[in-house]
């Protein structure tokens, strides 16, 4: 048997007893009717009150059997760090999800803050407890960054995994990459454009994209990052890169929430439609149905499984391929 084939059976048993977690569960409930109550926006409190509901969850789940590893350095700033997320039994040859979280470029940390590491480290624990490894990623910032200096820290992200990840028990053929809002976009750019990738390609086989933006601006920050000439910006965002790329085919799953910004939402539904016509195949979408921008990845971990029963069927679906019959 291959080892992806053990893997395949290990998850899709681990899924099944995800889905099954009780949807009646009286704080899950109050949770999601406020997340309903905040609606369809997003600024700074957004974030704070949305924190603020999932944070109870968090605190009420399971983290045993999982070990961490805090700031692993890939590069030189002091932003470029990982902390790894391992199963308590060192795997053999373990899929490795990689996440990247949010902040509108400007600002975010793999740990969100008073929140004692349980946002976003609940993700990669999310993936440690399925018995691979997850990693919780940082990268630099603008105004200290221009394109496309945030997917060459996703490259050098994927470089240290292929160098490293073997002494951890992981796969460095087995690579996803997960981004939500800027960190997707930072994904995207990564995945579809080229002459951001190792010598060898991309080194992952799926990219996860959470509520991403990935049209034009002509914000401040987006000027700072992408260029201050409109047509350059148009040509280095997500949707610019899709068109133009010419790359091998990367399984993609995008997602946004229902209560995701008209701008975000029009975004994500350009991105799939522009790689439905260029594969003439279209990718996995999933609209979150009562989350918010941020809610979705705030609940992996949690009784509220959503998100992450998706995001674990796509990798399994990844995966699947590579199985013998």
């Amino acid at each position: 048997m291959k080892k992806s084939l053990y893997w395949l059976i290990l998850l899709a048993g681990l899924m099944a007893g995800q889905m099954t977690l009780s949807a009646n569960d009286e704080d899950l409930e109050t949770v999601r009717a406020g997340v309903r109550q905040i609606g369809k926006q997003f600024n700074p409190r957004v974030l704070a009150a949305t924190r603020d509901l999932y944070l109870p969850l968090q605190k009420q789940a399971s983290r045993d059997g999982v070990g961490i590893i805090n700031n692993i350095s890939y590069g030189n700033d002091e932003l470029q760090t990982v902390d790894i997320y391992l199963p308590q039994e060192k795997p053999v040859s373990a899929p490795v999800i990689v996440f990247l979280h949010g902040g509108g470029m400007v600002a975010g940390d793999k740990d969100m803050g008073n929140t004692d590491g349980l946002l976003y480290g609940n993700i990669p624990t999310f993936f440690a407890r399925q018995g691979m490894i997850g990693i919780n990623a940082n990268y630099r910032l603008v105004p200290n960054i221009h394109w496309p200096q945030g997917a060459e820290d996703v490259r050098d992200i994927v470089a240290w995994i292929k160098g490293n990840i073997l002494d951890f028990g992981g796969d460095p053929e087995s690579i996803f990459l997960m981004g939500s809002s800027a960190g997707a976009s930072h994904v995207a750019t990564y995945l579809f454009h080229e002459p951001s990738h190792l010598i060898s390609g991309s080194g992952v086989i799926g990219g996860i994209l959470n509520s991403g933006s990935f049209s034009a601006s002509d914000s401040d920050v987006a000027k700072t990052y992408y260029g201050k000439d409109r047509n350059q910006r148009e040509r280095r965002v997500g949707l610019g890169l899709i068109s133009s790329y010419q790359g091998s085919r990367i399984p993609v799953f995008l997602l946004s929430a229902q209560f995701d910004s008209f701008g975000i939402e029009t975004s994500v539904a350009k991105a799939y439609a522009m790689l439905c016509d260029k594969y003439e195949d279209c990718p996995k979408y999933v609209q979150l149905h009562g989350h918010n921008h941020v809610s979705g990845v705030m609940s992996f971990n949690s009784t509220d499984d959503q998100m992450s029963g998706q995001v674990l069927e796509f990798v399994q679906d990844v995966l699947s391929p590579a199985t013998d019959p």
